[in-house]
């Protein structure tokens, strides 16, 4: 008989497999209480890394994509296989820190009005970023946060307010977006959003999954007694036209939410 998994991690590879073994051997190490299956998309699109991993992990499930379709199809690849009652995305260049699994789980199960919960992310040194969730991104604020307005007036109040710069990194914090590295969502809840929007190769997709979750009366949380360490941009630095692919998720985002005028008036000054 089959057991009943609590949490399905799915993680997807792309051209960082010492990172992602570093990252699979750290949720191992941690021995997670509740049970869990580990789902590794493939998203390389040279070499498989099948026989390496299987070797190493025999119990993961491994998937290949056709190609790289994305990091948000792969997540979909992943979550469609899926049998947790929650869906963990991780990023492959993380180490997962303690009982950070655990922690989420708690989390979202003693607070049923919230639908996606992440850890706190800490750099190598094991320090907190310090920018990490922010408030909902409208044009406005884009403006204002993302453009030279915020280069020469970086303690402005929207900037403030977006950024959640006063927020007690040891205490759990309600925010509008999660970061996309590490986030914990229920998967019926995923299901009802439909996943991830696939037209968002990469970049921006934390942004339109989290607003699709609030829109169905939930709240997300960052909850800092889960840890996960996040060595920044391991796999995005592997990513061909990695400025072109962010400059069209950031205007498909605008686009879909605000309309092409607002996106348009976005790209002019950002």
């Amino acid at each position: 008989m089959e057991k009943n998994i609590t949490v399905s991690i799915i993680i997807v590879h792309y051209h960082v497999a010492k990172e992602l073994f570093a990252c699979l051997q750290s949720i191992i190490d941690a021995k997670p209480k509740v049970s869990y299956e580990i789902i590794v998309v493939d998203n390389d699109e040279e070499k498989t890394i099948k026989k390496d991993l299987k070797k190493r992990f025999p119990e993961i499930t491994y998937i290949k994509s056709p190609s790289n379709i994305g990091f948000g199809a792969a997540n979909n690849s992943g979550a469609r296989i899926a049998k947790g009652k929650f869906l963990f995305f991780l990023n492959p260049d993380t180490l997962v820190v303690g009982h950070a699994i655990d922690e989420l789980v708690d989390f979202i199960e003693k607070n049923k009005d919230v639908g996606i919960v992440a850890p706190l992310l800490l750099d190598q040194n094991k320090k907190p970023y310090p920018l990490q969730g922010t408030a909902m991104l409208t044009p406005f604020r884009a403006v204002i946060c993302l453009s030279f307005i915020n280069k020469y007036f970086p303690n402005n109040p929207i900037a403030k307010e977006y950024w959640l710069m006063d927020w007690d990194k040891r205490e759990s914090k309600e925010v509008d977006v999660v970061p996309g590295t590490a986030f914990m969502i229920r998967k019926d809840t995923f299901e009802k959003i439909h996943g991830f929007d696939e037209r968002f190769f990469l970049f921006f997709e934390e942004n339109d999954v989290c607003l699709r979750v609030q829109k169905l009366r939930y709240k997300i949380y960052i909850n800092p007694k889960a840890k996960v360490v996040h060595l920044w941009g391991s796999s995005t630095k592997k990513s061909k036209n990695i400025h072109k692919i962010f400059r069209m998720s950031r205007f498909l985002y605008f686009r879909k939410y605000f309309g092409v005028i607002k996106a348009l008036l976005v790209e002019v000054f950002v």
